[in-house]
């Protein structure tokens, strides 16, 4: 079998072999194994380099594909010599390996994930635009993006000074008097309410800040993302 693939995630096992977590355009997510790639003569190892663009061909093993004859594509050397762009691919892929099933091939998921890398790579404005908007659209991908239109409590309609906080309980969010009257959730920012209403397609902060996405992915995966943690102490 072969396929072109985005590694998301390597983790080390037995003396030379790697797991290797990638989503890949023709079978969706698969943990596959990199054998010998951490000896020092492997041929592979710089193929498989964490969020590669890469083509490889794969066999059958005991229960798990083996990767063999990688081929780089590309491997985002923008993104990788700087933290911020690191840290917003990194958060990307985590919310791959945390959200999305192993073996389902998604052609949608695949276009974004190959895309939104290529942009980022080559993007020079600010990356927490990228994130933003990355999220409002892997969100919808998945289909867990919120409705904006009126409260998920009170029916009331929703707008740029009528809401108040996402309820993750209601998955979805709360107009403002909803909230104050005892129904809880985290509170949305201006910024947040735009670009998941559509009302802008920008993000006005330049550094990062909690915001009410990070939130969402969060509970939906059901466990904290570190690269959250990372995008905070880069700047």
């Amino acid at each position: 079998m072969q396929t072109r693939a985005i590694i998301i995630k390597k983790q080390n096992t037995n003396e030379y072999d790697q797991w290797v977590t990638c989503y890949t355009e023709e079978f969706g997510k698969l943990k596959t194994i990199a054998k010998s790639i951490l000896k020092p003569s492997s041929v592979q190892a710089m193929h498989l380099d964490i969020f590669n663009l890469a083509e490889f061909e794969l066999i059958s093993g005991r229960g798990v594909p083996i990767i063999t004859g990688a081929q780089l594509i590309t491997s985002f050397g923008e993104t990788k010599s700087s933290l911020v762009k690191t840290g917003v691919a990194y958060f990307f892929a985590e919310a791959v390996d945390k959200m999305v099933f192993e073996n389902d091939k998604d052609e949608e998921l695949w276009s974004f994930l190959s895309s939104f890398l290529y942009e980022l790579d080559k993007d020079k404005g600010n990356p927490m635009n990228m994130l933003r908007q990355g999220q409002a659209r892997l969100l919808d991908i998945l289909g867990y993006f919120p409705e904006t239109d009126s409260c998920k409590s009170c029916g009331g309609k929703l707008n740029e000074v009528n809401f108040g906080a996402f309820n993750y309980v209601l998955g979805g969010i709360v107009c403002k008097r909803c909230f104050l009257s005892g129904h809880g959730g985290a509170l949305i920012s201006n910024d947040d309410f735009s670009l998941i209403s559509g009302i802008a397609d920008r993000f006005s902060g330049e550094n990062y800040r909690k915001s009410v996405l990070d939130g969402m992915f969060e509970y939906i995966s059901g466990g904290k993302f570190y690269s959250l943690d990372l995008l905070g102490v880069v700047k």
